[in-house]
């Protein structure tokens, strides 16, 4: 009878650890954003769906990315982006990392908490427990632009897509696209389909003027540490056209595997938010990372941008060509 009531309770026990775990997974994926009415032919050779990250109100800037698109017959899929600036603070607490006993960083911190002009972060060295942090001057923008893209992996992932390609809205179409599906299969041949996970589009990001500004580190985060902080600076030519890369900042234009999208879920869903996105998808210790050599699809230099504050319709944006 005893044993009978220890191995009921044990069951209990157990079910309930289970319901805990997938809601500590779920935490974050709730925060995600739904894509709606994803008709119509998003796709090319290789590629089983195209999409382009871009806030309502720059519609401008969707446009434009478009004509740069639409002379080789790319139609990506329009995201309505997560505008950062229009989530609640609530939402900001939720997605960010929670501080527990020990953590340390030695830096202080940016944190969101109800209070006048609570859109600007306080700054401090994280100390209270259960109070939520981002890296230093972590903008609103910035968590929006995480979510995005992480709204956009989860959804490519439930479609069961294995190779997708992922834009924000603005690139600058340098060669044929085209030739990425060729780069697709090439780096397949040269590491095999499950030897990478992204590969992006150009060499490096570059300024606004247009130099290139390559990575070889990663930033410090709050709840984890790289198992090998020498990888992120490890660079080499798989061929004459692809190499490895261990780290790179700029996520306006990358293909993902199946794979990628996998670790990069699961790294996040763990660990949630703490650094801007192109500095915290380097991070998974077994993210295969790869850029072609040629750029092909690049960012635009001085491209408008609302990472910062929600510039959309000032009368200095007003002013930017297209």
């Amino acid at each position: 009878m005893l044993a009978s009531l220890v191995e009921k309770a044990m069951k209990y026990v157990l079910v309930f650890l289970i319901l805990f775990t997938l809601n500590l997974e779920a935490k974050l994926k709730d925060y995600f954003k739904k894509p709606i009415n994803k008709s119509g032919s998003h796709t090319m050779k290789g590629i089983d769906f195209i999409y382009m990250i871009n806030l309502d109100q720059r519609p401008e800037k969707f446009e434009r990315s478009l004509q740069q698109l639409h002379p080789w017959g790319i139609n990506p899929y329009r995201f309505s982006a997560v505008n950062g600036w229009e989530l609640s603070v609530d939402t900001i607490t939720a997605v960010g990392v929670k501080y527990k006993t020990g953590m340390t960083l030695g830096n202080m911190l940016a944190t969101y908490y109800e209070k006048e002009n609570w859109k600007n972060p306080v700054h401090e060295y994280p100390h209270k427990k259960g109070r939520t942090y981002f890296c230093h001057c972590m903008s609103l923008g910035a968590i929006g632009i995480c979510l995005s893209h992480l709204s956009v992996l989860q959804d490519a992932f439930d479609s069961g897509y294995e190779t997708i390609w992922i834009m924000e809205d603005d690139i600058e179409v340098i060669s044929d696209p085209h030739i990425l599906s060729k780069w697709i299969k090439k780096l397949d041949k040269a590491v095999g389909k499950d030897g990478w996970d992204i590969l992006f589009t150009d060499r490096d990001t570059k300024n606004n003027n247009g130099h290139y500004v390559p990575c070889t580190s990663c930033a410090l985060r709050l709840n984890f540490t790289p198992s090998d902080k020498k990888k992120f600076a490890k660079r080499y030519e798989v061929t004459s056209d692809i190499r490895y890369i261990g780290a790179r900042f700029g996520a306006y234009s990358m293909i993902v595997r199946r794979s990628g999208m996998q670790k990069l879920l699961q790294f996040f869903k763990k660990h949630n938010i703490f650094l801007p996105y192109d500095m915290d998808f380097i991070m998974p210790d077994d993210i295969q990372l790869f850029s072609v050599i040629h750029d092909i699809v690049s960012t635009k230099p001085n491209s408008p941008s609302d990472n910062g504050g929600p510039n959309y319709g000032t009368e200095r944006d007003l002013h930017i060509g297209f």
